[in-house]
């Protein structure tokens, strides 16, 4: 009699649990990935776990969305069946025999995929109540549509399968002479060794009920690996159409409606990349490996000599000029920023800063505003939108008259020229209550979402798409869609140029804003504005033994003279400023050699080191002009903040503390130097400097808000709490005394 253990150990389910631990852990990856993204373990920082349990659509976290979530999720589970289907048939050859050979595969496979489902319910629920606020009745609804989207995928493939089924029986009748001769072929002896088959005891046939496994010994060789090959064809005519699907879908995108949640779109991209891996080694066998080495040398190879082009574009930029392409080289930018030209630039911004000193009283000298806003993707475009809002209602609105420049990296950036755009729109006559949360929500909205749906889809199935733009093409990348669904959040309001900001900004309407986005080369600035500002592109210093100057950034303006860089699109130089490592592509320009930026924060996360030469440049005229500078920092990490000390470290912790100590402590770094480099700014001052810093602060037992471009509702609430912390408050009464209201 064999024992229970022995029957459980031998069983079909716990035999294939075992065999994809043992022969296929780079599969199992995939799970391991949904796993602890949706615990919140993996990739936390970004909030990636908002994309499997806050998935949004059209606006919104909706049951559509969770529908489409729910049917992006039965396609991952049946490409994980397919596949593994394909790769282990030949170690069960009992299948063959059975009614449904796919689906009696996919019964005893359903432990892995039953455990995610039951994980992601739970954590889905708990996720709206606490994390996104929301009713348990909704819950329920938004539930409802990740089960009904996850069942109606199911049902649909099993249709399809069962019908594969009876052709592929219909099929073996025909080339076997009918039912009478295919029963003699099947029960034909033949002496089978198969070194790839498991023993296996029992199995279920139906979900309450096991059979026990046929003896298949004593049947055709050639007629079991008939069936198998035959449902492996059906098996990859899913997996062709799920391919066909997602070029589709990146065709159709323009149309809000196939913007699917990006939790989908990975998923579903997850489910291609498992798709072709079963298909490549089925098809080729033991020529895989060696053909994707030669594919992967052959791609890069296109792309490096630019038979194959899908790097991102800056829009507006003119890339057709290739031989009149400025040099990128020290002596070509040292010979282009002369102290000539920086003074020339110089004249022009005193104009600026004259103009701005008689928007006020003639006798009145006006304290100067200088804003730093720091990088932090939503969670930082939030925080800068509460402050600003707040700040400009208890100066009686005069916060952009009193400010002269605005620099900084990231989301802090994309909030302040969103604010800047509304304060101008005012001024030209529009209705614009410039305190009204809308804008605050606008700016908190969704944008992660676009982002990772075009880089599941349009990136890797058809980086080949294109669109014209003032008569030039540019690739549909995730770059494209971030542009897009960040013009659609905040009302398409800044769908504009550099050119149009040129007038507003010379009559000193408004401030002046430099993007600074990072040179990946050699760690330069790029410098964006829409005035000329090659004064900046080097330290104003003497040194009587060199001869050269050390440029440390290049004039945008002045060095894509030839290239319309007045046509830059502002939605281009929010994301050159804001071009997280692989979320957003980096941004390739028409140099020679070809160089590409990346965000600002690599080199300057709070825009202090751009600001202080700005008023280094122009001390002796604040000196004169003005009664004092304030200098306002507004950051989304808390200030010198320690962080938790390790009392003892283990092996790991010494082996990769080398490599990312410098990761974990970037801000840090930055914070150090900045607060040496405005120390010694006061002394170059005659009038008052202060500086003031407003910082998110997350209310105490509360995590902070993650770094990415989603944010959940309890995150938005309590980014604006800290409006009311105490630092906050005394820096927001400190601010208004330093101006005497």
């Amino acid at each position: 009699m064999k024992t229970i253990l022995y029957k459980f150990i031998y069983s079909f389910p716990v035999q294939l649990f075992m065999l994809h631990f043992r022969r296929y852990q780079i599969l199992l990856l995939f799970w391991l990935i949904l796993f602890t993204t949706v615990n919140g373990s993996f990739m936390k920082m970004f909030g990636a776990i908002s994309l499997f349990l806050a998935p949004e659509y059209l606006g919104s976290v909706n049951f559509y969305g969770t529908f489409i979530l729910g049917g992006a999720l039965g396609l991952f589970i049946m490409s994980w069946n397919i596949v593994t289907f394909i790769l282990n048939s030949k170690r069960f050859k009992f299948l063959a025999t059975t009614n449904h050979p796919f689906a009696k595969y996919c019964l005893n496979n359903a432990v892995i995929p039953l455990l995610l489902i039951i994980f992601v319910f739970v954590k889905f629920y708990l996720y709206q109540r606490h994390n996104e606020l929301n009713v348990t009745g909704n819950i329920l609804i938004l539930m409802s549509g990740l089960l009904s989207g996850m069942v109606l995928f199911l049902f649909i493939s099993f249709t399809y399968f069962f019908s594969a089924n009876k052709t592929i029986l219909r099929s073996i009748q025909r080339q076997m002479g009918g039912t009478r001769r295919l029963l003699e072929q099947i029960r034909t002896k033949e002496a089978q060794q198969d070194d790839n088959a498991l023993k296996v005891d029992n199995y279920l046939n139906s979900v309450f009920r096991s059979k026990r496994a046929r003896n298949v010994d004593h049947y055709n060789k050639h007629f079991l690996d008939f069936v198998f090959r035959r449902h492996h064809f059906a098996a990859l005519i899913t997996m062709i159409f799920a391919v066909i699907f997602l070029i589709i879908m990146s065709y159709l995108t323009a149309y809000p409606a196939f913007r699917i949640p990006a939790g989908a779109s990975i998923l579903i991209f997850f489910s291609i990349l498992i798709g072709f891996s079963g298909a490549f080694a089925y098809l080729f066998g033991t020529w895989s490996i060696p053909l994707l080495v030669v594919g992967i040398l052959l791609l890069n190879a296109a792309v490096k000599d630019d038979i194959i082009d899908t790097r991102s574009k800056a829009y507006g930029l003119d890339y057709t000029h290739i031989i009149e392409r400025p040099e990128y080289n020290f002596h070509y930018l040292d010979s282009l920023f002369t102290p000539q030209l920086a003074q020339q630039d110089e004249a022009n911004t005193l104009q600026i800063l004259n103009r701005w000193k008689s928007k006020f009283p003639q006798r009145l000298k006006p304290k100067m505003i200088i804003m730093n806003v720091s990088g932090g993707g939503t969670r930082s475009a939030t925080w800068c939108m509460d402050v600003m809002q707040r700040a400009d209602s208890l100066m009686g609105g005069t916060l952009m008259d009193h400010t002269v420049l605005i620099t900084g990296a990231s989301g802090g950036m994309i909030a302040a020229t969103y604010f800047r755009e509304l304060y101008l729109e005012k001024l030209e006559g529009r209705k614009i209550d410039l305190y009204s949360r809308s804008y605050v929500e606008n700016i908190s909205k969704d944008l992660l979402n676009a982002v990772l749906s075009s880089f599941a889809i349009n990136d890797f199935f058809t980086p080949f798409q294109r669109f014209t733009l003032d008569g030039n093409r540019y690739p549909i990348d995730r770059g494209y869609a971030f542009e897009r669904q960040l013009n659609i959040n905040t009302d398409y309001v800044l769908a504009k140029t550099l050119k149009d900001y040129e007038k507003p900004v010379q009559e000193a309407k408004i401030p002046m804003i430099i993007f600074t986005p990072t040179i990946t080369t050699d760690g330069r600035k790029l410098l964006i504005a829409s005035q000329p500002i090659s004064y900046m592109t080097w330290p104003e210093y003497i040194s009587p033994h060199r001869k050269i100057r050390d440029v440390d950034g290049v004039d945008f303006c002045r060095y894509f003279a030839k290239f319309h860089p007045e046509d830059l699109r502002i939605t281009t130089a929010l994301r050159m400023s804001a071009t997280f490592p692989y979320v957003l592509p980096n941004v390739y320009l028409p140099t020679h050699p070809i160089i590409d930026v990346m965000d600002a924060g690599i080199r300057d996360n709070y825009g202090q080191e751009t600001s202080l030469r700005f008023l280094h440049v122009f001390r002796d005229w604040i000196n004169a002009n003005t009664s004092g500078v304030i200098f306002i920092q507004i950051r989304d990490s808390h200030k010198n903040e320690m962080l938790p000390v390790q009392k003892q470290k283990n092996l790991m912790d010494m082996i990769l503390e080398p490599l990312f100590t410098m990761q974990r402590n970037w801000s840090a770094f930055q914070d150090y130097e900045h607060d040496d480099l405005t120390a010694y700014a006061a002394h170059f001052f005659q009038v008052p400097f202060s500086k003031i810093i407003f910082q998110y602060v997350p209310k105490k037992g509360t995590e902070m808000a993650a770094l990415n471009w989603h944010l959940t509702g309890r995150e938005k609430f309590d980014i604006y709490q800290s409006l009311f912390n105490p630092s906050n408050t005394l820096a927001f009464k400190y601010l208004l005394e330093t101006l005497n209201y």
